[in-house]
């Protein structure tokens, strides 16, 4: 690249800089270079900084109200296990097939995780009693010590802090998730040690595609897949009944 390109290229990257500070200081800046061209130029980064801040918790609110508004995703899971499903029958060869098996079991634990955590936080957060049950029963939130007064006065901005912590919570350590819902929300999901395996299988198709610290592939199939989205929809249709009655 030429040097004629290259200072045409920072030029055009500087652009924005320049109007904003012609705007703002307009004559009074100087030339560039000068202590007070430096200064306006700080100021333009500073504001840049503050911008991308202000963009950073816009979109974390965003998220954050998304779960406490939504209501049951056990649908999309349906349509994501189907999906699922019909790619299972895609014929590839033996090398593309291994890598589609992969992906297809990273999947269906994502789905799995997705459903947890938006039912979970979107039950949580909408119930003051329940609310009140997670700061009793979670280490995090009991160690806070809130008070009944703060869980009532200030149910809407202690409602942001209960989504935010759970947004934040990793919803495949099922050996925190499952207490968590048998306590709050009285939901026992029963014997899930083919969950917490396909959870540890994950790890490897997600760190490792597919290949195990030995370098070895890791078991997967077709009826692996078929079991596993069989007993994820089990699973989440059974958690689906439970809390909507709550």
């Amino acid at each position: 690249m030429g040097r004629a390109k290259e200072e045409w290229m920072r030029q055009q990257e500087l652009e924005p800089m320049y109007e904003w500070i012609e705007e703002n200081y307009g004559d009074d800046v100087g030339e560039e270079g000068s202590e007070t061209w430096k200064q306006a130029a700080q100021a333009y980064e500073d504001r840049c900084e503050e911008l991308q801040r202000q963009e950073a918790e816009w979109y974390e609110q965003e998220e954050i109200e998304w779960y406490i508004y939504t209501q049951s995703q056990a649908g999309k899971f349906d349509i994501q296990i189907l999906s699922v499903l019909e790619l299972l029958d895609m014929q590839a060869s033996s090398e593309a097939k291994f890598s589609l098996l992969v992906m297809l079991h990273g999947h269906i634990v994502a789905a799995v995780e997705s459903y947890l955590a938006s039912t979970f936080i979107h039950k949580v957060t909408n119930s003051e009693e329940l609310i009140r049950k997670l700061v009793e029963t979670d280490p995090v939130f009991s160690n806070k010590k809130f008070t009944m007064k703060e869980i009532y006065e200030k149910h809407e901005s202690l409602k942001l802090t209960v989504a935010a912590y759970l947004r934040d919570l990793i919803f495949h350590n099922l050996e925190k998730v499952k207490p968590m819902y048998k306590n709050v929300l009285g939901c026992d999901f029963g014997d899930i040690s083919w969950l917490f395996e396909a959870v540890k299988i994950r790890h490897h198709c997600v760190h490792r595609a597919g290949l195990d610290q030995d370098g070895y592939r890791v078991n997967l199939s077709k009826e692996s897949i078929r079991d596993l989205a069989h007993s994820s929809s089990k699973l989440v249709h059974a958690v689906e009944a439970r809390v909507d009655k709550i």
